[in-house]
């Protein structure tokens, strides 16, 4: 009676920080309908670990920080804040700032580096492009367009 349940031992996995943050998958979400993208069998996509890190910089970026009382105040940018600046000098300086400390705060840290930030000034509005680097050793291009107000 004693072979009827086997006992073995476990092997250990031995994974640093890094490799499992490297390897989350997440839901694919579309930004311009404002919901998880389904396949054609009406599940939820799956995105790789960069797509889902790529996919926390665009919404980091346009949160509000302070804004939603379901994000903590380490979420998110101060663009209210930085539309109430002097000029648009002020201003440009105001968002490269708050961009830069609010992906650079990636709880997971995959975050290396923002930086190259352009400005493109409209009546309302501005379209900002900036570089980010990520863990991946590669590099992203993101361009939002930002009013004040939202």
């Amino acid at each position: 009676m004693s072979d009827l349940f086997p006992v073995f031992d476990v092997p250990k996995i031995i994974m640093s920080e890094d490799d499992l943050v490297k390897q989350r998958v997440g839901m694919s979400f579309d930004f311009e309908t404002g919901d998880f993208k389904l396949d054609n069998g009406g599940r939820i996509e799956t995105a790789s670990p960069y797509d889902v890190w790529v996919q926390w910089c665009l919404k980091t970026v346009y949160t509000q920080r302070w804004a939603y009382l379901g994000y903590s105040g380490q979420i998110g940018v101060e663009m209210e804040e930085a539309f109430n600046q002097e000029d648009n000098a002020a201003k440009e300086s105001y968002i490269e700032y708050t961009i830069s400390e609010a992906l650079l705060a990636d709880p997971y840290s995959r975050t290396k580096r923002v930086y190259d930030f352009n400005f493109k000034w409209e009546t309302d509005s501005v379209k900002v492009t900036f570089i980010v680097s990520g863990i991946w050793d590669s590099d992203y291009t993101i361009t939002v367009n930002l009013r004040k107000g939202g």
